[in-house]
């Protein structure tokens, strides 16, 4: 399976753990980002999406009664792409240093190349305890993509104890996310080049390695 940066629905679908959707949803997803991304959540309504579909209401309501089942969706697939990303970086054969580089290209993949879904990401925090499905989304991937960098830093055979090993996880993740959130929000968001290197050098800096170029 190979997913590119637009959301491709029927391969998520595939992937363990996930589920499969109909056309009508799928087109409905789509429909929800694109409001969310030029319109802002705060205009995301089953009537906009039916508006915007050139579906009826009912048959919106009948596979999404409420914008939070839509939003639910969303973030479930987004996560599910995250996921997919982050596995398919890392190969056990190679170094530490190649692993970590890789995993910070995922996320960039991931965040950046697709609008939409970096829209959502940064909105995440805002509507993220609105339903309890989307509390738990959010949780399951934290926590599968906390394992990947833990898991990555273990065998790299590097820190004393566990405790040093999640200290440095944190400081990366920090790192890489405020890196990510200063892109996202510029309004020069595709010269994101510049802020790659400067997260190289301070990655460096933090675990005294050095990094390969990251090449996107």
């Amino acid at each position: 399976m190979r997913i590119n940066y637009k959301i491709d629905w029927q391969a998520l679908g595939t992937m363990s753990g996930s589920k499969k959707i109909s056309a009508k949803k799928q087109l409905i997803l789509e429909s929800a980002l694109k409001i969310i991304a030029t319109k802002g959540l705060q205009n995301l309504s089953v009537t906009e999406v039916a508006r915007s579909t050139e579906l009826s209401k009912p048959l919106v309501l009948y596979h999404y009664e409420t914008k939070e089942r839509i939003l639910e969706d969303i973030c479930f697939f987004i996560f599910k792409m995250g996921e997919y990303f982050v596995t398919s970086s890392s190969r056990e054969e190679e170094s530490f240093e190649v692993k970590l580089r890789n995993m910070v290209r995922a996320y960039f993949r991931w965040n950046l190349f697709n609008d939409e879904v970096s829209e959502i990401i940064t909105l995440l925090p805002h509507f993220r305890e609105k339903s309890l499905l989307l509390k738990r989304y959010y949780k399951e991937s934290e926590f599968f993509i906390n394992r990947e960098w833990e898991r990555i830093f273990l065998e790299s055979l590097r820190y004393r104890s566990l405790e040093e090993l999640k200290i440095s996880v944190f400081g990366v993740r920090s790192l890489l996310n405020g890196a990510l959130n200063a892109i996202i929000t510029s309004p020069e968001r595709v010269n994101y080049q510049e802020q790659a290197l400067r997260l190289k050098f301070n990655l460096e800096t933090n675990l005294k390695v050095e990094l390969p170029s990251f090449d996107f």
